[in-house]
């Protein structure tokens, strides 16, 4: 806990050196992610966990619900869509190298998302009938 912590303060101290910086492409990030699940935080900390699939596609869990859905690159941003729910959900991502931080919507200033490794993976057997 304290290390995403640590990390999310020291993160917004780079933000405008990362101004100058290019986000991921959807290619880059997909090589980044893709088979892996990360953690998902924002500055109160976790609040879901993803499953990256082959085809873009993703499998999201939090607190309340488990959906399937699907990543794209449009605008110079990742946009997901989620079965069921409204979006899409638009971010620009940077990679940190042992982890990926983004900005909703690509605004700087706004808060940060930031993924990072998970030990979990993501089923959704109890919220799904599988």
């Amino acid at each position: 806990m304290m290390r995403w912590w640590l990390l999310s303060v020291l993160s917004l101290f780079a933000l405008p050196a990362m101004a100058q910086e290019r986000p991921l492409s959807g290619a880059e990030f997909g090589a980044l992610v893709e088979g892996k699940t990360m953690d998902t935080f924002d500055l109160d900390g976790l609040f879901g966990v993803e499953t990256f699939l082959p085809g873009r596609k993703t499998l999201w869990r939090d607190s309340e619900r488990c959906l399937k859905g699907t990543w794209t690159e449009t605008d110079g941003m990742i946009c997901y869509t989620y079965e069921g729910d409204a979006g899409p959900f638009c971010s620009t991502f940077y990679d940190r190298g042992d982890w990926i931080i983004g900005f909703r919507g690509g605004v700087w200033g706004s808060d940060p998302i930031m993924l990072y490794p998970s030990r979990d993976v993501v089923t959704c057997e109890d919220f799904l009938g599988s």
